[in-house]
């Protein structure tokens, strides 16, 4: 074939697509092909005991003699209480045979999500590439260079054989040591992302059973997990700190404080997590023939698989401290609640003085509107109706809270913000009921939902139960996470829409379950809470607040919870007691309701019980429809009586709980500020106590 010059534009146009579709390939079909990422693991099952191990030769000292102290030979760690009692040794026997001898733990990914666990035993301190700075007898640091293998340990000059450069900050303040990590100073290779980190994971592991040796947990109210006990099965357990990670379901629901502690060779050791708490997450694990191992874990990158590809989100540059403290003291989970409290206060998360917004002894109910934009149980006119009824039965100071109007959650504009309530009674119903609740003395309280049910957005829906309804029997509803931009910009609009009711209060929902990485929109968890805490709180500017969740980081700006846990997960197994340390943290500073009684499976008058014990104030769930079995009807008179009894407690109110605890099966001992004591007793028979005579099933105030 001869060439021809006229077909030189051809060929050129031709070559240019080929090259134009294989470089369009070669971008676009690795993000399409699937693929299930490896697993490498670095970190032996059983380790080995680190040379040395006593020969710890620089400290860090706290007021009280505390040490924190550090082996120079091989940068492993112990501490020691005041009276010289060893806490943790990272380099024991007894560590390096049950996988706890680290100092440090962590997760890397590559770009193909490709997992590299590692720890500072295997991959740092056996091939001895560390660096120890001693600032001081207060601050230390040690720099941690992780590498694969010893081969590359011995290559370790060159940059690209190094897995992971981390420093670690130790120092002590006054009687508590801080242990940190700033994410930005982590040095990475390229292409890979630091995922997870754990930091002395092995400071709450026991695992030979001693009498003294328990966990106290945030799960729910509070657990406290025997390990010398045995039980019929092994405990295991993850938790959020904040709440579940939606977007891949990283953890449960169920944690709602910052903390975690464990009694320890007869010292109380109790660490708050005082920077990064959104990103952290606790794994426990209880044997069912004694012993156990509790620790966190910083999710600093959110990793996952979305449609069967890896996805990551942006990662948390910020830093990540846990604090301890060591008492040989106290050694019971009050000391645990009076510390939790002291911290919450000392960094504004709870307030020294109660709300103003309840001048009274308050009760809640809330009022189900509907399931969804179609069902209407209860109108605007019929929320009116309940509050005057419960009124004139003695209910002096009302909450109460409507649901269903803000269904779309706060990715509602304000249009859709009344769609619902058209047949609920419309604007004009909604006003009017507002202000005629008021007016009564009670308050009015629409709910708003930081979730929404739209289907299928971004085909990243997640199936969740709201309480409400699964105690009413309907069926899960399905949510998406509403993006983190879009929930300042409709708390705008939602208040914007309200400013003109001024007697109209916010409830707003869902803020301590749900904290998730948002990988399409560029945030990591810690910036999705700081926006969440702007946001929510600005709605509450000018009128009430209330959580319908214990969101921690929001309590300061609400005027009171509607509701708080008063069970934990893990209460079935063996040598578990439910302990009410959230509510010891956070009692005096914000109002907050029990469960809703006539959803519990307690009897009316133990959940009353349970209310007095816990220190909150009754809650109900009602609607006005008879066909459901919330019908108001069936219990308004039950709901004034049982109101009359616990409004005994209103003197205790904005007092803080000074100690819970159970001097005789079934009674329960509360004490408040002033030595003021509640006794609760459950038990069928009258019981003395202390000289004081406590009726069956009943309460005494001393």
């Amino acid at each position: 074939m001869k060439f021809n010059k006229r077909n030189i534009p051809k060929i050129i146009i031709i070559c240019s697509a080929v090259v134009i579709v294989a470089l369009l390939a070669g971008l676009i079909l690795p993000s399409l092909i699937t693929f299930k990422p490896k697993n490498n693991s670095y970190a032996k099952g059983n380790q080995t005991a680190v040379e040395y191990g006593d020969d710890f030769d620089i400290s860090v000292i706290g007021n009280n003699k505390q040490k924190l102290m550090i082996n120079s030979k091989n940068a492993a760690v112990a501490l020691l209480a005041s009276g010289g009692k060893t806490v943790f040794n990272s380099s024991s026997a007894d560590a390096a045979s049950h996988s706890i001898a680290t100092v440090l733990d962590v997760r890397l990914r590559d770009s193909r999500g490709n997992v590299y666990t590692m720890n500072s035993t295997e991959n740092s301190v056996a091939f001895s590439s560390f660096e120890i700075i001693t600032v001081d007898n207060r601050n230390n640091s040690v720099t941690f260079r992780m590498f694969t293998d010893e081969k590359s340990a011995e290559q370790g000059s060159k940059k690209s054989d190094v897995f992971a450069s981390i420093k670690v900050d130790f120092s002590f303040d006054g009687d508590s040591f801080s242990v940190s990590v700033n994410m930005s100073d982590v040095s990475l290779p390229d292409g890979f992302m630091l995922e997870k980190i754990s930091i002395l994971p092995g400071l709450f592991s026991v695992i030979e059973p001693a009498n003294d040796d328990s966990y106290i947990i945030p799960d729910g109210c509070g657990a406290e997990i025997g390990l010398a006990e045995k039980s019929d099965g092994d405990c295991s357990l993850s938790l959020g700190v904040y709440g579940s990670d939606t977007t891949f379901y990283s953890n449960t629901d169920g944690a709602a404080l910052p903390f975690l502690a464990c009694r320890k060779n007869g010292c109380l050791v109790n660490s708050i997590i005082t920077e990064g708490d959104a990103l952290s997450e606790i794994t426990v694990k209880k044997f069912a023939d004694g012993g156990g191992y509790l620790y966190n874990t910083f999710t600093v990158t959110g990793c996952g698989t979305v449609n069967e590809r890896f996805v990551s989100g942006e990662p948390y540059t910020g830093k990540i401290t846990q604090t301890f403290t060591i008492s040989e003291k106290q050694t019971d989970y009050n000391a645990v609640a009076s510390q939790l409290r002291q911290h919450l206060l000392d960094k504004g998360y709870i307030s020294r003085n109660l709300s103003e917004k309840f001048d009274d002894y308050p009760f809640f109910v809330n009022v189900m509107g509907g399931a969804d934009s179609k069902t209407t149980f209860t109108t605007f006119e019929d929320a009116n109706e309940i509050a005057a009824l419960l009124k004139s039965r003695g209910v002096r100071n009302l909450a109460l809270r409507y649901s269903g109007a803000g269904d779309k959650g706060l990715r509602s504009t304000a249009k859709d913000g009344f769609e619902f309530s058209k047949k609920a009674g419309g604007k004009k119903g909604f006003v009017s009921s507002a202000t005629d609740i008021t007016e009564q003395g009670n308050s009015f309280w629409l709910d708003v939902n930081v979730l929404n049910n739209r289907a299928n957005y971004n085909k990243r829906t997640f199936t969740l139960y709201s309480d409400e309804l699964k105690f009413a029997g309907y069926n899960a509803e399905s949510f998406t996470a509403a993006d983190c931009k879009a929930i300042g910009r409709n708390i705008s609009k939602w208040y914007k829409l309200l400013e003109d009711y001024p007697s109209v209060n916010v409830c707003v929902n869902d803020c301590s379950k749900i904290l998730f990485t948002d990988i399409s929109g560029g945030y990591n968890r810690q910036e999705v809470l700081n926006n969440l805490r702007d946001s929510v709180s600005s709605l509450g500017v000018g009128r009430g607040l209330i959580l319908s969740y214990p969101a921690v980081y929001l309590l300061n700006g609400a005027d009171a919870v509607f509701t708080t846990p008063e069970t934990a997960s893990c209460q079935g197994y063996g040598g578990v007691e439910v302990v009410p340390v959230l509510q010891m943290a956070i009692h005096g500073s914000v109002i907050y309701g029990s469960g809703c009684f006539n959803v519990s499976n307690l009897s009316s008058n133990d959940a009353l019980l349970k209310c007095v014990e816990y220190g909150a104030v009754p809650s109900f769930l009602f609607t006005h429809d008879s066909n459901t079995t919330l019908d108001y009807d069936a219990y308004v008179s039950q709901t004034a009586k049982l109101y009359s009894q616990a409004k005994k407690c209103l003197p205790f109110i904005d007092m803080a709980i000074t100690s819970h605890e159970m001097p005789v099966s079934g009674v329960y001992k509360v004490t408040y500020d002033y030595s003021r004591i509640v006794y609760v007793n459950y038990n069928p028979s009258v019981v003395e106590i202390e000289g004081v005579m406590v009726p069956a099933k009943d309460f005494v105030i001393v």
